[in-house]
């Protein structure tokens, strides 16, 4: 791959911004997107969010073109869309004159009367998977039936992926944890300058608590190699983990932050950033979500049926409920809750 001293100071810059928490879908920061369509040469950029590994649509929206051409695919054209059957099980970027060739795709409904329609030719796609059944669909055109897709745009998003990812964690982040004040660090977290221990937030303090010494030194590892390798897409005991660039410490070195944001709703590792619940807190409570009786749950995690008894009392106080059949109610709603602050972002 072959780039321009120019492209390379854009790379390092659009990187360096999606590495900043935004509330915001990717494509609707504009000025990001400016700078990732001039990197590949395109003008139009499609941006969709699956869950349940692609079965279920979470969110599109698009850049470089009106709303309408959203409106248009979902209600008419996206039963005759030849390209999407093509990119499933599909996980790295791919030209789609590598899926269908040209002329092909221009005797197709679809492109005469949709693609054309909106000026777009279509140019590369790609497919990232997170955990838990999340998948980032992205899709790049252009309006220049001359311009050839290939190598280079392949490479350049090859080295996103981790980013665009970190990117789509950090949002999570941003929309889960906000509140009228702004943003708020409401999950575990650890700010990261060179030479200096990783500082823990108040919620990482309970978390770290709850943890042998070999599974702290675990976590500081993976802290550390962050620091050196921000292109990382890292997890951990049920965390994803995401970077915030953070600015320049007092002896002008780079700083970060890295949160810790659970990927599984009712997970052990969910219901302690959710509930301020300790290690065994959250796997006690995760048992009982699924049902399990306390003698069962004590011979799981061999500990002593009064010890569960005592974490299931500590449960019930932090999810200020009476009782562990409304455990479940207050999963759902806090659930509930936590997606309805990402929709109405």
């Amino acid at each position: 791959m072959r780039l321009t001293t120019s492209d390379l100071h854009l790379l390092v810059d659009f990187v360096g911004e999606l590495h900043a928490p935004s509330i915001h879908d990717l494509v609707e920061r504009l000025d990001t997107m400016r700078k990732l369509g001039r990197l590949l040469h395109v003008d139009i950029i499609g941006h969709t969010v699956w869950s349940d590994h692609g079965r279920r649509l979470e969110h599109a929206n698009r850049w470089g073109r009106e709303e309408r051409m959203d409106i248009e695919y979902k209600e008419q054209f996206q039963a005759v869309d030849p390209i999407s059957p093509l990119l499933r099980g599909r996980p790295d970027p791919i030209p789609i004159t590598a899926l269908i060739d040209h002329k092909t795709l221009r005797r197709t409904r679809y492109f005469a009367d949709f693609l054309m329609a909106h000026k777009v030719y279509p140019g590369v796609n790609m497919y990232l998977e997170d955990a838990n059944g999340v998948m980032l669909d992205y899709r790049f055109g252009t309006s220049d039936p001359k311009k050839r897709f290939g190598s280079r745009e392949v490479s350049i998003l090859n080295l996103l992926r981790s980013h665009l990812i970190n990117a789509h964690r950090l949002r999570q982040v941003a929309c889960a944890h906000r509140d009228e004040a702004g943003l708020k660090a409401n999950c575990p977290s650890f700010t990261l300058e060179a030479l200096k221990a990783p500082r823990p937030n108040r919620k990482a303090r309970m978390l770290l608590a709850g943890f042998e010494r070999d599974e702290r030194h675990t976590l500081y590892r993976m802290l550390s190699l962050l620091l050196h390798d921000s292109s990382s897409a890292l997890q951990w005991n049920g965390f994803n983990l995401c970077l915030e660039h953070a600015g320049r410490a007092g002896n002008s070195k780079p700083a970060y932050v890295v949160h810790m944001l659970a990927h599984t709703i009712g997970s052990g590792a969910w219901l302690q950033q959710q509930f301020d619940l300790t290690l065994r807190e959250g796997q006690v409570c995760h048992l009982l979500l699924k049902g399990t009786a306390d003698k069962q749950i004590a011979d799981m995690l061999n500990i002593s049926y009064w010890t569960v008894r005592t974490h299931v009392g500590r449960v019930l106080e932090k999810l200020a409920i009476d009782s562990r059949s409304a455990i479940g109610l207050a999963v759902l709603n806090a659930s509930h809750k936590a997606s309805h602050k990402t929709s109405v972002e």
